[in-house]
């Protein structure tokens, strides 16, 4: 929905107004259909989705299908993209940021280990930003092996 407001300023004595426009966006968080299991497991188990504007990277472990942002909290980089370089492997239930070596937790998002073992530790900054997990997403499986993630 739009909104509008009218300001009125003085210049030289003389009042003028300004109409301002600015669209608001709200959306619900809803489950949204992503593709499916069949689709996942052909993909080698790892795929990127767009899901309410923002990517989310969808793993299949062990027959659960796990959700989580795709854009590493320490720089926003992605974990899986159209480059060799950005293929983050999967290890030990955690998904390993292939910028800086960092392990999150698919299920919590936690970080698991070392924060940025890849990256110096640089005087009076340190390795960049603070430890943040990862987001995560609520996922469910249909019988029919549809995927649906709740964002």
């Amino acid at each position: 929905r739009k909104m509008s407001s009218t300001l009125c300023t003085r210049s030289s004595g003389m009042a003028r107004s300004v109409v301002s426009r600015r669209a608001i966006r709200v959306q619900a968080a809803a489950w949204t259909k992503v593709g499916s299991t069949t689709g996942l497991k052909s993909n080698g188990g790892k795929q990127v989705v767009e899901v309410g504007g923002q990517k989310v990277l969808l793993v299949e472990l062990g027959g659960t299908v796990r959700a989580v942002s795709n854009k590493c909290s320490h720089l926003g980089l992605p974990l899986v993209g159209k480059t060799a370089m950005f293929q983050a492997d999967i290890k030990d239930k955690c998904v390993v940021c292939p910028a800086h070596g960092t392990y999150f937790d698919l299920e919590t998002g936690a970080v698991k280990g070392e924060w940025c073992p890849k990256l110096p530790n640089l005087p009076l900054v340190g390795k960049g930003p603070a430890q943040k997990p990862l987001p995560t997403f609520q996922v469910r499986v249909s019988d029919a092996g549809e995927i649906e993630v709740y964002v």
